[in-house]
């Protein structure tokens, strides 16, 4: 499933997106198509550091507008929970259980650390929020530890784009669609790796 996703967003169709909307398409794209998509932001991200090795953006000013854009959507989901809003209703169900109680636990003990490995796990990083809020955390730390954790997540990420095409470029100069081909492979193997090694982290600090 994820190579289709992948492939999409490699296509030349994707690049003129952000060929024609630059970085305000990047923000654009976080707030709300990935809201809706099935598209793992570790994928996008991933993608966008390849298209930066391609000379289509800057990395350092990608990276900065889609930390904007997670924090935007962060914010909105901590208010709407805070406001007891119906349409983060489906969310809020999600933070009720075994699971959601021990993550809240972690979250009282360590607040930073817990934020750090959400952002890694697959659309957990979207209960974060609603987690907090209904913890009752005050929103400025929130914010702050949230930039951080972040930070730290399209960092990896959008470095994993830009390593791997410099990696392949040197190998495949002639070979561009065999270099899709294998770009593609490369990235779901490392973005599956990394929610394993994440998650295994998570379970022995439980």
């Amino acid at each position: 499933m994820y190579q289709d996703f992948a492939l999409i967003l490699a296509s030349q169709d994707f690049q003129d997106y952000f060929s024609r909307f630059g970085y305000i398409g990047i923000y654009i794209w976080y707030v709300t198509i990935d809201q809706i998509g099935p598209i793992p932001e570790e994928v996008s991200l991933i993608v966008i550091g390849y298209f930066a090795s391609q000379g289509v953006l800057n990395p350092f000013l990608a990276g900065l507008f889609s930390i904007a854009a997670f924090i935007t959507v962060d914010t909105v989901y901590f208010y709407l929970t805070k406001s007891g809003n119906k349409l983060i209703k489906k969310l809020r169900n999600k933070s009720t259980g075994t699971k959601a109680n021990a993550i809240k636990q972690k979250l009282k003990k360590h607040t930073l650390k817990t934020l750090i490995v959400l952002c890694f796990i697959p659309r957990m990083r979207l209960l974060a929020p609603v987690f907090v809020s209904l913890m009752k955390f005050p929103y400025g730390k929130f914010l702050l530890f949230d930039v951080i954790g972040l930070g730290i997540f399209t960092t990896v990420y959008v470095s994993l784009g830009i390593i791997f095409h410099r990696s392949l470029s040197s190998l495949v100069d002639q070979a561009k669609t065999i270099g899709t081909i294998v770009f593609i492979v490369a990235m779901v193997i490392m973005t599956v790796l990394s929610i394993i090694i994440v998650r295994r982290m998570n379970k022995k600090t439980a």
